[in-house]
């Protein structure tokens, strides 16, 4: 008889244990660093406007070109017929710009450009980071939604079952046999739902990370639930205004609008260059005499603009209308985080007082169901009582668990929208979960 190997049960237990690991959400965030589509397009933008402070910057350094030539010449005169000879030459030139304004102020508005695509990639960063906690706790809404679903449609189908046992026995009417059966069948509908609602929370999750999983930790019943520091919108705005990334991106743009009109005002002024070049020549043949020269050559070349045909004054007329439009848009973006971060702030203020409202809830609403069933079982409360009792029972659970997440997303989204959005908090808020559960079997 084969009986296998302490190594083969060992390795076998390890693969189980691996496959049922459970996902938090510091793994959850890994993952998605190393799988997010957005975040690398973000990094590559980055990438390319860095380049581009290279390019502009070169039209300000030396530059050095080389040339070569070879010519073959047939010569056919009187005194020479037939006669040939070869020629050739080189020449290495150094340039080194020395007033160049447009190409300056070019280099600069590129400077700032790549200021701006900084702010979009950490932009990128902390929408990774709340769009990962935005699934990851999705999920775990989901699957708490999914179990009070469960629990109430098994108390609606015990409550149907119970009704006809008293429709047998001449307790009560049909009509509280059909009452029950038709909330039965409501609690199945809303079970499936739920159910649904699960599925697709976990292909969210799997859409950022690029891994599926079953098994996740939920939150700690001992979560804290505090309004964030400083307790003032006022200070928090300020913060927002000196960290969110859309507000500075936005500041950026504008300066390197300003340097734009620079470098196209720049185009009124002449260019100075200085140029050194070394050429020599040689030729042999009986066709010419035998000829070897050097050439040294050390200039200032001056440019001077006159008349363009008016694409100058275009060019300065369109730069001025980009600098307003990136002002309006800096304009926009602090109104805009100012309006958010005010109502966040309110809105987290309602989530602290909604939570401590919906844990009372629950308790007030078991007591009373607990009181209901008992007057149903005396006959002084009937069926449709009941059932009232049973939803509003485990609609007050949904409600609580609902609360709590909306609590968290929200607590981010303020924190992202001020732009302090961190590592440090996904980290810290991965030390409160705990249990790991398999959502599709549990």
């Amino acid at each position: 008889m084969f009986r296998p190997s302490k190594l083969l049960i060992s390795i076998g237990a390890l693969c189980l244990s691996a496959s049922t690991q459970a996902m938090d959400l510091a793994t959850a965030y890994n993952k998605a660093l190393q799988y997010d589509s957005e975040l690398a397009a973000a990094l590559a933008g980055r990438n390319a406007e860095a380049e581009s402070v290279i390019q502009t910057r070169a039209g300000l350094m030396p530059s050095v070109g080389a040339g070569a030539s070879v010519s073959h010449h047939d010569v056919d005169t009187r005194l020479n017929p037939d006669d040939s000879y070869v020629s050739q030459g080189g020449e290495v030139t150094l340039t080194q710009p020395l007033l160049k304004l447009d190409t300056y102020y070019s280099y600069q508005a590129s400077k700032y450009s790549r200021n701006r695509a900084d702010e979009d990639l950490r932009s990128a960063e902390q929408d990774l980071l709340f769009r990962t906690a935005d699934a990851y706790f999705g999920v775990l809404r989901a699957w708490d939604n999914l179990t009070t679903a469960k629990r109430a449609e098994e108390a609606f189908k015990r409550q149907w079952e119970q009704a006809k046992e008293r429709f047998e026995v001449g307790l009560i009417a049909i009509t509280e046999v059909h009452e029950s059966k038709a909330t039965y069948d409501s609690g199945k509908v809303s079970r499936i739902n739920a159910q649904g609602q699960l599925d697709v929370a976990l292909e969210s999750l799997q859409r950022i990370t690029g891994d599926y999983t079953d098994t996740v930790q939920v939150l700690s019943e001992g979560f804290p639930v505090v309004q964030v520091s400083p307790d003032s919108t006022v200070k928090w705005e300020e913060i927002a205004f000196a960290n969110n990334p859309q507000v500075l991106g936005a500041s950026w743009s504008v300066q390197s609008a300003q340097s734009s009109v620079s470098a196209q005002k720049a185009g009124h002024y002449p260019t100075l260059d200085a140029k050194a070049s070394y050429g020599f020549s040689e030729s042999d043949g009986r066709g010419a005499a035998d000829e070897r020269s050097n050439d040294l050559s050390v200039s200032l070349n001056l440019s001077v603009p006159i008349y363009t045909g008016g694409a100058t004054q275009s060019g300065v007329r369109q730069a001025n209308y980009r600098l307003e439009q990136a002002e309006q848009s800096l304009n926009t973006a602090q109104r805009n985080i100012r309006l958010q971060l005010r109502s966040l702030y309110r809105t987290l203020q309602t989530n602290i007082e909604s939570i401590q409202a919906r844990k009372q809830e629950i308790i007030s609403s078991e007591s009373a169901l607990q009181a209901t069933r008992a007057g149903y079982d005396v006959g002084t409360r009937n069926i449709v009582e009941v059932l009232d009792s049973e939803r509003r029972y485990y609609g007050s659970l949904s409600n609580y668990a609902n609360a709590r997440y909306d609590f968290v997303l929200n607590t981010l989204s303020f924190k992202q929208t001020a732009g302090v959005l961190s590592v440090n908090d996904i980290n810290e808020l991965n030390k409160w979960l705990a249990e790991p559960v398999n959502v599709l079997t549990r």
